[in-house]
Formats: structure tokens, sequence, C-alpha cells
């Protein structure tokens, strides 16, 4: 599989370096800016998709685990001791309930009382996760969130322009990326080129590609008119 370098080399007709307009650091700061546009604008028009972008903490056992501003798919804590009798961890799924229900989910007396079959959890003022029961060693959990780090899969780095692929993010949009670098790309080469006026052949050869480039990434965003009449059938059932 080509560098994202070479894909984008190959949709603008241009050449990249360490010294060119963009410049190669530009283009990784580009593709990572890409990853956090198509993942918004993706899940705003298909929610639902948000585990195709997902990453997942590690097993803890302490509260206040923070995925800074990042969107939560789910928390799940354990209910049974690692290693059980059948030799598998039950997990549980958590439902989120409001801070100020911190004092009611820990009170035995209270019907808002969370059990470790029926865990709850909080955000706080730091976007920390508390979650209740209180974790244990024995009883961690995990936080499922929309990723917002863009980093390639082979290893696990920051993404930059000489990788091929993205962790975290489904395979069938990477192709949306590399447009987004390339729309980019142009847009710094057309602004560049501009204000030189013995530059003008280039900036209308530019111009056309940049238009092309710029429907197919917005097209792609468009909501599919069936599944937006679906969902205005099932809004009116359910009023």
């Amino acid at each position: 599989m080509a560098t994202f370098e070479a894909q984008v080399e190959a949709l603008t007709s241009l050449a990249i370096d360490a010294t060119s307009t963009p410049t190669r650091d530009e283009l990784s700061q580009f593709l990572k800016d890409g990853v956090i546009d198509v993942t918004n604008k993706w899940l705003s028009i298909r929610p639902e998709d948000a585990e195709h972008f997902q990453r997942s903490t590690t097993t803890s056992d302490a509260q206040g685990v923070s995925v800074g501003g990042a969107r939560i798919i789910s928390v799940i804590r354990e209910a049974d001791a690692d290693g059980g009798s059948d030799g598998t961890t039950a997990w549980q799924n958590c439902v989120k309930v409001p801070a100020s229900m911190q004092s009611r989910v820990v009170d035995t007396t209270s019907l808002m009382y969370a059990s470790k079959y029926n865990p709850v959890y909080t955000i706080n003022s730091n976007n920390g996760i508390n979650v209740y029961p209180v974790p244990s060693s024995d009883n961690g959990f995990k936080i499922y969130y929309v990723n917002e780090e863009p980093r390639d899969i082979t290893n696990n780095a920051a993404l930059v322009y000489t990788h091929e692929n993205i962790k975290y993010f489904p395979n069938d949009k990477v192709y949306l990326v590399v447009i987004y670098a390339a729309i980019k790309t142009l847009e710094a080469k057309l602004s560049d080129s501009a204000a030189i006026e013995e530059d003008s052949e280039l900036v209308q050869s530019i111009a056309p590609v940049l238009q092309v480039l710029q429907n197919d990434y917005n097209s792609s965003f468009l909501p599919d008119r069936q599944i937006e009449q679906m969902r205005a059938q099932m809004a009116q059932q359910q009023g």
C-alpha cells in the first residue's frame, strides 16, 4: 500500500518534501485533522456507527479515569473477581447518572442504589469517570470512547505522512482522510501561488481539481434519504 504522502501526491499532482508548500510536517497535520473531521462529520449523521471509531482504556480500579472531552460510548464494570469459576470475568454495562446522584447510588436504602449487577457511572467536573459500586483490584472498569488521537496501526505512533493505515478508524473511511489532506494541500498551494503573478497558470490548473475533491468529500457525508425517512417514521410512531 502506498504511503499517505504518495496518495496525496497522486491526487494533487504536487511533489511534497521538507521545504515544499505545504511541507511534509504540514501534510502530517492535515492527516490528523482529517481523521478528526471525518470522525465528527460521519458520527453527526450516523451516531450509531460510533463503535467503528472506538478505543478503550485498560481495566482500572481507580476512580476519576478521564478520556478528556472524547465522546463516551459505554462504561463497563466487572461483576465478579478475575478468573471466576468459569474462567472468565463477567462484565456489566454501567448506566450514566447525574453527578448529583452520587450519594444515592451508594445508599443501600435508596431506590437508586447501584449493585455490582446494576452499576452506574458519573462524570465529574474534570471529565473523570467515577463508577459505582466503587471499583476494586478484583472489580475494575473500562471505558469505550471515540478516539481523538490519530495513530497508525503498525506502531501505534502519532499519524504522519509516511504511514499507510489508521488505528481506531474504519478502513472504508481512510480514503476520505486522504481526500481531506489533498484538499488542504491544494488550498495551501493555491494560496501561496496566488500571491505570485507568474504562477497564474498553476492557479488555474489547481482550482478545478480542488473543486472536484471538495465535491467528492462533502457528498460523502450526505444523509441517506431512505434512512432519514425511516427515522422520521419511527419518531412519528413513538410520538
